[in-house]
């Protein structure tokens, strides 16, 4: 869609709420974005630990299928978590693109006016344009290659499926590899045209005593 066309969607009486709410929604997804960080690395923060307790446990019975399923755990939540971060980033970078397209006409092009200076990497007390999204979302592809490794470990330490097939590994194999497959064919959004089919409920006083 041409610039041209796309600001005919906001005329003068009402550009500036849009860039109002825009600017809005920007601070709520960031705010949002955080929020889910938080979530999800208490989430694998806790299968380490518990990989780690399973794993240094001197009484503990049934170690195999116990690191097994938690490795298996904080691979769909890490796995989760990188979507879930690239999600974020998206929403985030939609409403920036609002902003970048409406203030100019509104308060000027102060949104997308940035330092244009030579940094340099190796000033490690001066400031660098690095994104602090994108590292977290390669923090947590890095966390799900780690339970991915975690996962494959186990499996080679413990289980050969090629001779004693054994249900409990198997099971919680094809659950993990069935969850991941969802998470990446449903966990899209759509941004096709939408119909929906409205109902107006209908409300009535059956007894008032006032």
């Amino acid at each position: 869609m041409p610039q041209s066309k796309y600001k005919q969607n906001f005329p003068s009486d009402k550009g500036a709420k849009a860039l109002e709410l825009a600017l809005d929604l920007r601070k709520f997804e960031i705010e949002l974005y955080w929020k889910r960080a938080t979530y999800f690395w208490a989430f694998t923060g806790a299968a380490f630990a518990g990989y780690l307790t399973v794993l240094t446990g001197k009484e503990i019975k049934n170690r195999p299928e116990a690191l097994l399923l938690v490795s298996c755990l904080g691979l769909v939540f890490s796995f989760a978590w990188y979507f879930v971060n690239r999600a974020s980033k998206f929403w985030q970078a939609n409403w920036e693109a609002h902003v970048d397209l409406l203030e100019d006409d509104k308060m000027g092009p102060i949104y997308k006016t940035v330092l244009n200076e030579k940094f340099s990497f190796f000033e490690i007390d001066a400031p660098y344009p690095f994104s602090v999204s994108k590292i977290n979302q390669l923090i947590s592809f890095f966390v799900f290659l780690v339970f991915a490794g975690l996962v494959a470990n186990t499996l080679y330490d413990h289980y050969t499926f090629a001779k004693n097939w054994e249900a409990f590994p198997s099971a919680c194999v094809g659950i993990t590899v069935l969850a991941l497959i969802l998470l990446f064919l449903c966990g899209r959004t759509g941004n096709e045209d939408k119909s929906v089919v409205l109902h107006q409920r209908k409300a009535s006083v059956s007894e008032y005593d006032g």
